[in-house]
């Protein structure tokens, strides 16, 4: 990772989503008894545990992607290969995709504009770079690489 990066990761992660976060879920609105849980779809136990369980969903498949990746390096080389299954037989970084529907639940499941705002831009982020990484691999693999896989979102990007 850059040194650069170092600092840029931090604001984003420290700053944009833990200030705008904690601005937005400590205030009074966010409470258990306010009018904006109560009664709602956010009261709703199902609906938390379901939101519960594609997080862990998505979460779990980002590290899973994660780990084929670090797999597909012999170690002490530096030669790349093609990475196939779980996810990439759709998209060249579902690492991405995934770390972005973890975050679209969150933002579902909170109806924080603070986090749908880091999620926008969280995704921009992870699209440009994988945009750009996916055009690397289409020129260092050439016909190699599967025609059909998209960068980030299945199908469409």
């Amino acid at each position: 990772m850059p040194w650069f990066n170092i600092f840029k990761n931090s604001t984003h992660y420290w700053i944009l989503s833990g200030v705008i976060f904690a601005a937005d879920i400590y205030r009074p609105a966010f409470s258990a008894t306010s009018p904006y849980i109560v009664n709602t779809i956010r009261d709703n136990e199902h609906f938390l545990w379901i939101g519960a369980g594609l997080w862990a969903f998505a979460e779990l498949s980002n590290l899973h992607t994660h780990l084929t990746v670090s797999a597909l390096r012999p170690p002490g080389t530096r030669k790349r290969g093609i990475p196939y299954g779980y996810g990439f037989n759709l998209v060249s970084f579902p690492n991405y995709f995934f770390e972005t529907l973890g975050w679209v639940v969150i933002t579902g499941m909170s109806g924080s504009i603070g986090v749908a705002f880091f999620t926008v831009v969280s995704f921009y982020t992870m699209a440009i770079w994988a945009i750009k990484k996916h055009k690397n691999y289409k020129k260092e693999f050439g016909k190699e690489y599967p025609r059909n896989r998209k960068a980030i979102i299945p199908f469409i990007l």
